[in-house]
């Protein structure tokens, strides 16, 4: 594709709403219109367009690229078939560790092992998603999984929030009167959010937990948190906007998740200036395992967890402040643009 070519790109989603999928859509349009491409957006499952449509607006682009590794990727590896156009599927969450949660057939694996080997490239949100892939794909045999991967690609989500760079002041302190902690997602078994109510038990009374989100377990969360709703230390404020000053409200924002790809609602925490205390999940021992090991609990037990809390806000705030430094310049938005702006337009496909 030639740099003075019209730069338009198909972009196949699933469904409009919140979270990590949405909030790096988001980012990766915005910034790649920045760079002189089209972006289109078509909605292949919840708009229901019809085959002519998806033809139609294929052929008009020069690149497909599937905003998910599921339905979306079908979609655009069929239309690539059609128009002679590459096709890129991105990789976001733990693929091996997601089939295994919802109990897969070998016939829904091996369908997806189809799709992704004629995509024309994959690009996985970190690379414990691409290990996971890889797990998937090797399970076919060697050669299928040297054939992905010389086609895969890991460009890691950016840290931002909107508000988040013009935010003034130091990092927030540990305040005598007691010490603010968050968790940002939804409340589902796979975000083990009910593992925070005996951790939160364990710390100080001082200590008070956030929880911005809804979902399944929230009956759940009310019910087994009621003492700690009594006493002031348990705060359900449901869904709601996340902002930077959400993030800015507290010492420290909290993950306790069975798997993640490569979680936002921590690389959002970070770019706000908070650290991100996780128990160790592939995706964050990868995230903070060099620059901030003391953040990751020794395993997942809320027990692990507490002392994960206690150990990162006991840190000199200079050293805090440095792995904060240091977490947000390898996870640049700029880059995170460049990266996918060489994929698309630099004779990669």
């Amino acid at each position: 594709m030639s740099m003075h070519s019209p730069r338009h790109m198909l972009l196949l989603t699933e469904e409009s709403g919140v979270g990590g999928v949405q909030t790096t859509l988001h980012w990766l349009e915005s910034g790649l219109a920045e760079r002189g491409w089209q972006v289109t957006r078509l909605s292949v499952r919840r708009g229901r367009p019809s085959l002519w449509a998806c033809w139609q607006a294929a052929r008009r682009a020069q690149v497909l690229v599937a905003s998910n590794n599921f339905w979306p990727a079908y979609v655009a590896v069929a239309l690539a078939g059609l128009t002679r156009r590459p096709s890129v599927v991105w990789v976001h969450g733990p693929l091996h560790e997601v089939l295994q949660q919802a109990g897969a057939s070998r016939l829904k694996t091996a369908w997806l092992r189809a799709i992704y080997q004629r995509a024309s490239h994959l690009v996985c949100a970190s690379q414990t998603s691409g290990d996971s892939l890889m797990r998937v794909m090797t399970d076919a045999g060697v050669q299928a999984g040297h054939a992905i991967q010389n086609r895969m690609r890991v460009i890691r989500n950016p840290a931002v929030l909107p508000g988040a760079a013009q935010m003034d002041g130091p990092m927030p302190s540990l305040a005598s009167e007691g010490v603010s902690l968050g968790f940002v997602g939804r409340l589902s078994p796979e975000k083990q959010p009910l593992q925070l109510l005996p951790m939160l038990r364990l710390l100080p009374d001082t200590h008070q937990l956030h929880v911005v989100g809804d979902g399944e377990l929230m009956a759940a969360m009310r019910s087994a948190g009621q003492d700690l709703m009594a006493q002031g230390r348990l705060h359900l404020h449901g869904q709601q906007t996340v902002t930077a000053q959400t993030y800015r409200a507290w010492q420290a924002t909290l993950l306790c998740s069975r798997y993640e790809g490569y979680p936002m609602t921590a690389l959002e925490s970070l770019a706000c200036g908070v650290p991100c205390v996780s128990t160790p999940i592939p995706a964050m021992q990868e995230m903070l395992g060099t620059p901030a090991p003391l953040w990751l609990a020794h395993d997942d037990s809320p027990a692990a967890l507490a002392q994960a809390v206690q150990r990162c806000l006991a840190q000199p705030t200079k050293d805090r402040q440095a792995a904060i430094d240091h977490l947000q310049a390898q996870h640049r938005l700029e880059s995170f643009v460049q990266a996918w702006d060489q994929l698309l337009a630099g004779g990669r496909l």
